[in-house]
């Protein structure tokens, strides 16, 4: 890399910081724990809010549904959006982050990341599971700017930028497309629910009330690729990341991941990636 590229990006980094002090680089960057059963709301704000359950469970109730988040997932609630927060029966605590959507939109045009903004009503609640990657993302965010040491700022910029893009990695992975078949879109919720249990093509189409035959015609004419497919491929990529970014071992990210035994999870995992869990890990 040239010297003035390398020059030109930290005068751009610097400009970016600059342009996002003023609007302040979060509201919110805490962990923070609420006893058993304990409510807090209805409220909405301007802030979009990611928190990350680190212990135990919750419930957020929008106005037309209920979202359950166990520990380890994370929600991504939008601006604007009213909710209720309720604790688990074992209370819960959260990474939380709360920060205004300018932050963001700082970065430019979204539609460069993907084919739709991951501003809409549609992805108003947001829930991601088992996303260490981005909960390490959330945890840098609250240490610089509880740390504030030297070019905090500049860091916290690249970290929200880092944040955006793994969202929207997210969501291309789960799109499904406008106006698709309302069963296709019930079968996809059932399977990104039920990933990290040992749940089959039969269980998916029974839950929605259709044949598998046409289960996997809604798969193949939408998504290009069949339902049994699109479950095994969350589920390696689901382990790729827990594999890359815990302690937990090979056997474990098996179950973890709802496959039903080490031999099943060695041969799908190598059929996507090439190579055998356990030589993937080393």
């Amino acid at each position: 890399m040239r010297e003035e590229d390398t020059n030109s990006f930290f005068v751009q980094l610097e400009h970016l910081t600059e342009r996002l002090k003023h609007q302040r680089l979060a509201e919110v960057f805490r962990t923070i724990s609420f006893h058993a059963s304990e409510t807090y709301g209805p409220h909405a704000h301007l802030r979009i809010e990611i928190n990350y359950v680190k212990r135990g469970s919750c419930i957020l109730h929008l106005e037309d549904e209920s979202v359950l988040f166990r520990e380890g997932d994370i929600m991504i609630i939008l601006s604007n959006v009213p909710h209720t927060f309720e604790a688990g029966q074992q209370g819960t605590t959260l990474l939380q982050l709360e920060f205004l959507p300018e932050i963001f939109s700082m970065f430019g045009p979204h539609d460069r990341f993907g084919s739709f903004s991951v501003f809409t009503r549609e992805n108003r609640l947001i829930r991601i599971c088992n996303h260490i990657r981005m909960m390490r993302v959330i945890q840098r965010i609250i240490n610089e700017l509880n740390g504030r040491a030297e070019y905090f700022q500049n860091l916290v910029v690249l970290y929200y930028a880092e944040l955006l893009l793994l969202i929207y990695r997210h969501l291309d992975e789960i799109y499904v497309p406008m106006g698709a078949n309302e069963s296709l879109r019930h079968a996809i919720a059932f399977i990104r629910t039920h990933v990290d249990e040992d749940i089959k093509v039969s269980d998916v189409s029974a839950n929605i009330g259709i044949s598998e035959r046409y289960l996997r015609k809604l798969f193949v004419d939408s998504l290009h690729i069949a339902p049994l497919e699109y479950l095994n491929q969350l589920r390696v990529n689901r382990a790729i990341e827990l594999m890359k970014n815990s302690e937990l071992t090979v056997k474990e990210v098996c179950f973890q991941c709802g496959f039903s035994s080490p031999q099943q999870f060695a041969r799908i995992f190598k059929s996507h990636v090439g190579i055998v869990p356990s030589h993937f890990k080393k």
